[in-house]
């Protein structure tokens, strides 16, 4: 079940003919309307940054050299105006270069077939996605599939044969679950994955933990390299101690594996019956080890 493809377009409900034929019927891929800049509105809540300069140098130079390769697509709003659905770095490299118009395709949907139409053409046209950019935009698409509220057919049309073969390589199961679990890292670990420095791997073992764990073990390594192995060990020692503490993080992390190897764990049963009165794993030790002197002073005193 690992490597099942997570792919959306699995049940085509109609064949490739009727498709093309609907699609010639609305004027969508046969056809486009050029539309005033001034008109647009950019699609709310998108989980996707804008082009760097040097990226949006590159398109506008593409578009001056051979033109725009794929219309932008929008749909329509109250007013005369159009909501970008996408093809929001196409609209703004046509602003920067002094065009009042440009080329759209407008889709009547709602917004949830708006959204998938929106993330699928990014994850499949745009080539520099970070980590987290990603990351979030598998967890709106998560949340969109559950609400099963979305045209599968309107939004495959905006694809072609060979984009949904990406997306479906893209989106293996394990995949596309490794980077949702990423929404569940505390920022400076999303940050660390997007600039490189934690891969996807080291941060799914982190995103297990809880949000107190990972702060702890923040403030214990800094930015210290983690790698996957080091991050399923920090995961193991979170699940050993009850309290983890940047002490037991650092000695854990700098190797010294008596950490683990001397650690005891109670029950919750066993923890209210004999540790109910204290207030931290410090007094437990500290009792503990009281008892276990007074013990030693029996024995040496015994005939």
């Amino acid at each position: 079940m690992e490597n099942e493809i997570f792919n959306p377009y699995r049940r085509f409900s109609k064949s490739n003919e009727e498709i093309l034929e609907e699609k010639e019927a609305n004027n969508v891929k046969g056809g486009f309307t050029e539309l005033n800049l001034k008109d647009l509105v950019p699609f709310k809540n998108q989980p996707f940054n804008v082009y760097s300069n040097d990226e949006m140098k590159d398109l506008k130079e593409s578009i001056e050299r051979i033109g725009l390769q794929n219309a932008i697509i929008v749909r329509r709003l109250q007013n005369n105006q159009y909501e970008i659905v996408a093809g929001h770095n196409r609209a703004r490299a046509f602003k920067e270069l002094g065009r009042e118009k440009i080329p759209a395709i407008i889709q009547d949907i709602d917004d949830d077939t708006a959204q998938m139409i929106m993330i699928d053409t990014n994850i499949v046209q745009r080539q520099n996605l970070t980590t987290m950019e990603r990351a979030k935009a598998y967890k709106i698409k998560d949340e969109i599939k559950k609400r099963r509220r979305f045209d599968i057919d309107k939004v495959e049309e905006n694809l072609s044969d060979e984009e949904k073969e990406k997306l479906a390589s893209e989106e293996a199961r394990q995949t596309f679950y490794r980077y949702l679990s990423l929404n569940n890292l505390i920022p400076e670990y999303q940050a660390k994955c997007d600039n490189g420095s934690l891969s996807a791997k080291a941060g799914e073992q982190l995103s297990k933990l809880n949000i107190n764990q990972q702060r702890k073990i923040y403030e214990a390594l800094g930015d210290s390299k983690i790698t996957e192995n080091k991050a399923q060990e920090l995961k193991k020692l979170a699940n050993t101690f009850n309290e983890l503490t940047v002490d037991i993080i650092k000695e854990s992390f700098n190797g010294n594996k008596s950490v683990i190897k001397s650690s005891i764990r109670f029950t919750k049963k066993e923890m209210e019956k004999y540790f109910s009165d204290f207030k931290s794993i410090e007094e437990i030790k500290e009792y503990i080890i009281s008892l276990l002197e007074e013990n030693n002073e029996k024995i040496e005193d015994s005939p």
